[in-house]
């Protein structure tokens, strides 16, 4: 079973879509294995998970965390604020 869920919703391959997968994936290899997964849904190929999940705009980062869900939205290039606001520790060797 997954701690949590992260899931980056984006609308196609623009330039902002392109930027927040980068940022994404620097995010992902910055973190704690903590037994998460990560999931980038395209909501112009999938609309009914965007409706599903009530999002508004993209790129929205969604933090499915079963005490503490959190979104933000944006491109996800201040790390070390997106990790502080989701509560996801870094790695010990990342400075």
């Amino acid at each position: 079973m997954t701690e949590f869920v992260l899931r980056l919703y984006i609308a196609g391959h623009s330039a902002v879509s392109r930027r927040a997968k980068q940022n994404l994936d620097r995010l992902q290899r910055l973190i704690k294995p903590q037994g998460g997964d990560v999931e980038v849904i395209d909501i112009l190929a999938q609309p009914e998970l965007a409706e599903q999940a009530r999002i508004l705009a993209t790129p929205t980062l969604s933090y499915e965390h079963p005490v503490r869900p959190r979104r933000i939205v944006g491109d996800l290039s201040d790390t070390r604020s997106v990790l502080d606001f989701l509560g996801i520790e870094l790695k010990r060797d990342t400075a």
